[in-house]
């Protein structure tokens, strides 16, 4: 024995030893024991997995059947709003075909339309004969007095104002068009309303002359008849401005888009001014 030794340290070893063998062979165990309990557990996975498949459809069907009770709820509110609108809906739709038999009746009774002072009744007319001289622009129409047609009447095609009506018989007409160098109508941008005189110079498309507020007029304006001649209704469509290479405004006349076929007459009354003996002093 060594000096100093204690004599039970050996026993120590001994048991110290034993411990640790001990304590590998329990780490061993256990871990089989986890690789055991985990098959286990996956076994019990693959057993339960199929009940409780069949038990979540009835679940889902109990969360469908209550949210589908929200649904309806939700549906029933939205229905009864859409009710709610659609008499309101109606009672605007009934006062609105109220207005329009009334206004109806008012153009009826006052025998022009509101928006361009065109009488409703209009003539409708076949230009038979066209002439396009180095000085006239007229046409030639195939009705007269007879049918109603008086001179000053403007004549109007469907893509806007023709001319007016210089010479009638008994069943033909001749029209003087917007670019005869004898027409000067009275006209006025539909924007602005800065008015002006269209003169015709035997071209395509007659000059703005005596222009009024020049700078209230720009190229693109939709130039309209401003009636304020009294010789023809305010309100016709006559053409588009347009500026040509000298910088002067012209009109690019609508009813030179298309040949001239049918025309309607419009048997409007120009204003006349008072007789001489008429006039209050």
């Amino acid at each position: 024995m060594r000096h100093g030794e204690h004599p039970n340290s050996g026993w120590t070893r001994i048991a110290l030893s034993l411990a640790i063998i001990v304590s590998c062979l329990l780490i061993s165990f256990n871990r089989g024991a986890m690789r055991e309990a985990s098959k286990l557990e996956m076994a019990t996975q693959e057993g339960v997995s199929p009940l409780v498949g069949a038990l979540s459809g009835p679940i889902r069907n109990v969360e469908n059947f209550f949210s589908s009770f929200a649904e309806r709820a939700r549906a029933f509110e939205e229905n009864a709003q859409l009710r709610s609108e659609l008499v309101t809906l109606r009672d605007r739709q009934a006062r609105y075909e109220n207005l329009a038999i009334k206004v109806a009746r008012y153009e009826a009774i006052l025998g022009v339309d509101t928006e361009t002072d065109v009488p409703l009744k209009k003539i409708a007319a076949r230009a038979v004969g066209e002439v396009d001289g180095p000085f006239v622009r007229s046409l030639l129409l195939n009705v007269g007095a007879k049918d109603g047609v008086a001179i000053g009447n403007p004549v109007m095609s469907v893509d806007g104002l023709v001319g007016h009506v210089i010479n009638v018989g008994p069943r033909s007409a001749r029209v003087l068009r917007l670019s005869d160098l004898n027409s000067r109508i009275a006209v006025a941008s539909a924007r602005s309303e800065a008015t002006a005189i269209l003169a015709g110079d035997n071209s395509p498309r007659p000059k703005l002359d005596f222009i009024n507020q020049a700078e209230n007029w720009a190229e693109g304006d939709r130039v309209i008849s401003s009636g304020d001649d009294g010789a023809l209704p305010r309100g016709l469509a006559v053409g588009v401005v347009m500026i040509d290479e000298t910088g002067a405004m012209r009109v690019d006349l609508s009813s030179a888009s298309a040949a001239t076929d049918w025309v309607w007459v419009s048997p409007y009354k120009p204003i006349e001014p008072p007789a001489e003996d008429e006039v209050t002093p």
